[in-house]
C-alpha cells in the first residue's frame, strides 16, 4: 500500500528552519538540476517559482549569461537569504526577488515567461494543483515548464534508506526535514493525474532519479498564436 501523503507542519520558527534548509548540501542536486534545464531551450525570461535561498537562480546566472529571472517564494526568511546570496555572487541585476504564493500569482500577466521553473516546491504545497496551473498561466506559448519534485515512497522504510542515503552526513533536525518533504511529496502516478488535467502528457511527467519526478513539458501555440504571427509577418 502507497504511503499517504501527510503534509508538512508549518515550522516554529520559520527563520531558523531557512537556515537550517540553507545550511544542507544542495550544490550537486542544484547543478544537475540546471545542467538538465539547459539541455533544452531555457531564456531569456525566466521565472522561479519557489526559489528559497536562490541557489538555482544563482546557478542558472552562472551557466548562462543571457538568463534574467523573477525569483518567487512566499517566505521572507527564504527571501532575505536570497538576497545576501544573490548580493554575494554578483548577480542583483540579473536575479529579481518577489514575494508570492505560487499558487495566487493573479498579479502576474500571462504568457510571461519563456521558461517556468521549480524545484522543490510541490510537495511544500496543500494544493498543488494550484501551482501547477500557475505554471501553465504563465509561460508564453512555445515556453517550457521544467518541474522537479520529491516523490513520495511506498513505504516508511523506503523512506528511512532515501534519508540515510541522502541526508545521513546532514543535522538530526535536517534529516527530520527531508523525512518530511518525502511524507509530503507527490508519487509519480498523483502528478501525472495532477498534470494530465492541464493536457501535459504522462511521457513529459517522468522519474528522474531514485528520489525525484521531473516535469519537462513545452506549451503548445494554439491556432490562434500562430494565425496571428503568420498575419503580422505579412504586414511587415
Amino acid at each position: 500500500m502507497t504511503l499517504p501523503r501527510v503534509t508538512e507542519p508549518i515550522p516554529d520558527d520559520p527563520y531558523l528552519e531557512a537556515i537550517e534548509y540553507q545550511s544542507m548540501d544542495h550544490e550537486a542536486v542544484n547543478r544537475k538540476f540546471v545542467q538538465d534545464l539547459l539541455s533544452g531551450p531555457t531564456g531569456p525570461r525566466v521565472i522561479d517559482l519557489g526559489c528559497g535561498p536562490a541557489g538555482i537562480p544563482i546557478e542558472l546566472c552562472s551557466q548562462d549569461s543571457n538568463i534574467e529571472i523573477l525569483a518567487i517564494d512566499e517566505e521572507p526568511e527564504m527571501l532575505d537569504l536570497a538576497k545576501r546570496d544573490i548580493d554575494a555572487s554578483g548577480y542583483l541585476d540579473r536575479i529579481m526577488l518577489s514575494q508570492g504564493d505560487a499558487t495566487d500569482l493573479d498579479w502576474l500577466d500571462q504568457d510571461t515567461a519563456d521558461t517556468v521553473i521549480s524545484n522543490s516546491l510541490m510537495h511544500h504545497l496543500d494544493r498543488p494543483q494550484s501551482g501547477l496551473e500557475t505554471a501553465v498561466r504563465l509561460v508564453k506559448p512555445g515556453g517550457r515548464i521544467f518541474i522537479r519534485d520529491l516523490a513520495r515512497p511506498d513505504s516508511s522504510h523506503t523512506v528511512e534508506l532515501l534519508v540515510r542515503q541522502h541526508c545521513g552526513d546532514e543535522t538530526d533536525r535536517a534529516q527530520q526535514l527531508f523525512r518530511q518533504s518525502l511524507h509530503a511529496a507527490l508519487t509519480l502516478e498523483e502528478i501525472q493525474k495532477m498534470c494530465g488535467g492541464l493536457g501535459i502528457q504522462p511521457q513529459h511527467v517522468q522519474m528522474s532519479s531514485d528520489r525525484h519526478w521531473t516535469i519537462d513539458w513545452t506549451k503548445p501555440i494554439d491556432n490562434a498564436t500562430v494565425e496571428h504571427d503568420v498575419n503580422s509577418s505579412q504586414n511587415v
